[in-house]
């Protein structure tokens, strides 16, 4: 009796089991469809249904892997690297661990962090040697580089890169000479320090604005503030204090600190789209490259 029962529950158990396998694996397909058809936040929930029902852990990492994909086109990237950080990696295969690890690089400098986006580099860099060759992590790299301004270290990685092409020399040739253009002196961004703009500031309202390549911003700012300071000085000399204190003073200190930090984020600004508009010439040039190695082009 007692083994017939057993027997009875295990059934019922191994049952359970399959039928919620089943269930998943209809999510998951109807989910991949959806996600093919460019609907993200559908495909979103269909993986979430996918992933509840689901209780192979590899599985599991991988349906929350696509899940992420489809916040990253929706360009939720703070949403997709949560998704990502819920993956639990012991374990898993090589190929989906680095797939993983490659998205959670991507989706980090896409919602600007690089630094992190770096270390997850270097992760997939000590777990797979043949990721050195890989097109999609060389430029992912290089573009993070490009975005701490480590120009010298970007040029050799885009080089290297360009070397081991299966394309006729003459073409890698080509590709070397933009390259070149592009790390150009002329045509690497500038830097503004921040410190250095509010410090400016500090000294000459406005100053630091003119700092940071903003001329009329920075003389309108200086205008407001000799305005405000010298109509202060005019009541305390006609002894109008409350109003002196009141309209001047109040306004002038309000104008000068919001002077300071507006040149402060003013310089980070700049810089961001610096890098932004440097980045933007690399991809221009990745997309050429790609273009030629898929076509198999002998130029362009």
């Amino acid at each position: 009796m007692l083994k017939a029962l057993f027997y009875s529950i295990c059934i019922f158990l191994f049952s359970v089991f399959s039928a919620s396998r089943l269930y998943a694996s209809d999510y998951f397909s109807n989910a991949f469809r959806i996600y093919s058809e460019g609907r993200f936040f559908e495909a979103s929930i269909e993986f979430e249904r996918a992933i509840y029902y689901e209780k192979d852990s590899n599985c599991i990492a991988q349906y929350k892997y696509y899940k992420s994909l489809c916040y990253k086109g929706l360009a939720k990237y703070d949403k997709a690297l949560e998704e990502l950080k819920e993956i639990n990696l012991n374990n898993v295969p090589d190929t989906l661990f680095l797939m993983i690890r490659y998205e959670q690089a991507l989706c980090s400098y896409l919602n600007n962090d690089v630094n992190q986006a770096l270390h997850n580099i270097d992760e997939i860099k000590m777990r797979s040697k043949d990721s050195l060759n890989s097109s999609d992590i060389i430029l992912l790299d290089i573009l993070c580089l490009n975005a701490t301004r480590n120009w010298d270290n970007a040029f050799v990685l885009w080089n290297n890169y360009i070397e081991n092409l299966q394309l006729r020399d003459s073409v890698k040739n080509i590709f070397k000479k933009e390259i070149v253009k592009v790390y150009s002196k002329e045509n690497i961004p500038g830097f503004y320090s921040p410190g250095k703009a509010r410090n400016l500031s500090c000294f000459i309202p406005g100053s630091g604005q003119i700092y940071c390549g903003s001329i009329p911003e920075g003389l309108f700012n200086l205008f407001i503030n000799v305005s405000f300071l010298g109509y202060t000085i005019w009541e305390f000399y006609s002894k109008y204090y409350l109003t002196g204190y009141l309209v001047g003073l109040r306004l002038f200190n309000k104008f000068y600190i919001g002077g300071i930090n507006r040149a402060n984020n003013l310089a980070i600004e700049k810089n961001k789209q610096g890098i932004s508009k440097f980045n933007t010439e690399n991809s221009s040039l990745m997309i050429k490259i790609i273009d030629a190695k898929v076509s198999g082009k002998s130029g362009y």
